[in-house]
């Protein structure tokens, strides 16, 4: 796998902009067969939404190169992620951060994704079992935020949660049409949104709970 790997980066991702010598170095450490179901063990690299058991699929090559690399994550850098899946997503940003928080509605799958980590000896990650839609807030403020799902709207209260300066990744629009965001915090009272490419992810779970968000 070793050199399917080496061939993704350089026939996959390089073509598609990925220069951060950190985001390339953090993706040659990780195998993603760590984390991909068994019977899918031969397309890990491969530019394909992988099925997982809970109808969701697994973000594609790219667009996880593309989080890590737009998000300019950093050593001192606490980082929340919206959606832990299979968990391998989290075990990059736990790499290149500080601390990671992984916020997930299905318990068995963020288990999955925990056992998956062990191989890694990561220790600076909390799992949380919640629900996003639902009264649930963050207790406290991130440098990072990643949604692995997409929203057909902006969530004031985990906006609220970034730092100044904090950095926030989301896929916002319903099928077909999704953009993919960076969300910058510049001042105690000002977000800054830049649109960055097109794509479409799954919606995250419970979308349709808006009446709990607290706008």
């Amino acid at each position: 796998m070793q050199v399917t790997k080496k061939n993704m980066i350089e026939s996959q991702l390089k073509p598609e902009g990925i220069s951060c010598s950190k985001t390339i170095d953090c993706i040659s450490r990780v195998n993603r067969e760590d984390f991909v179901p068994n019977k899918y063990k031969a397309s890990s690299y491969a530019e394909y939404d992988i099925p997982l058991a809970n109808n969701y699929s697994m973000l594609r090559p790219v667009i996880s190169a593309k989080i890590l690399q737009l998000l300019k994550i950093n050593k001192n850098d606490k980082i929340l992620e919206i959606g832990t899946g299979t968990g391998y997503l989290s075990c990059c940003l736990s790499m290149m951060g500080k601390t990671l928080d992984t916020v997930d509605i299905d318990k068995d799958i963020q288990s999955k994704a925990k056992e998956s980590h062990g191989v890694y000896n990561l220790y600076n990650i909390n799992y949380i079992n919640e629900d996003v839609f639902s009264i649930w807030t963050p207790h406290k403020k991130y440098d990072v935020i990643v949604f692995t799902g997409s929203v057909d709207s902006r969530i004031d209260k985990l906006e609220d949660a970034l730092n100044i300066n904090g950095r926030m990744f989301v896929v916002i629009g319903k099928y077909p049409v999704m953009n993919a965001n960076i969300i910058k915090r510049v001042s105690e009272k000002k977000l800054v949104l830049e649109q960055s490419f097109e794509t479409t992810l799954d919606p995250l779970k419970n979308i349709n709970k808006k009446n709990y968000l607290n706008f």
